[in-house]
């Protein structure tokens, strides 16, 4: 299998770094324009939510106001069909029951594929392995 070429991992990063900044400006409706249509969402605490309206609906119920996101560890791995992405995060984030900023600690996995045009995230799971209280 081919390996990913240079400009894959550059359209792969720039996807991951554009997520990241629409999630800080708070316009989670924008992440949906890089999922594909079967995105799956595994967050660590709940079941799957599968399918673009049901992801979509749940990242407009979010309550939280996020404040900072870290990326550290960044690695693309794949072929130049099928890739996938990890890292780790620092969140700082606040609710508004709780102005008081916490930080939540873990690592995410994509997984992305290519589409006829341009690369789109099918999963996104994450663990969460530290939060200050």
């Amino acid at each position: 299998m081919e390996e990913l070429t240079k400009d894959a991992v550059r359209e792969i990063e720039e996807i991951h770094s554009s997520w990241i900044e629409f999630e800080v400006a708070g316009q989670a409706h924008n992440l949906m324009a890089f999922c594909a249509d079967d995105i799956e969402l595994w967050p660590p605490d709940s079941r799957p939510v599968l399918g673009s309206a049901a992801v979509s609906a749940r990242m407009a119920h979010g309550t939280a106001r996020i404040h900072h996101i870290e990326i550290t560890d960044r690695r693309i791995r794949g072929t130049n069909g099928i890739a996938y992405l990890t890292a780790t995060y620092k969140t700082t984030f606040s609710s508004a029951e709780d102005p008081i900023p916490r930080q939540a600690l873990g690592n995410h996995l994509w997984i992305l594929r290519k589409g006829s045009d341009r690369w789109v995230v099918g999963l996104v799971s994450w663990s969460l392995w530290g939060k200050s209280e």
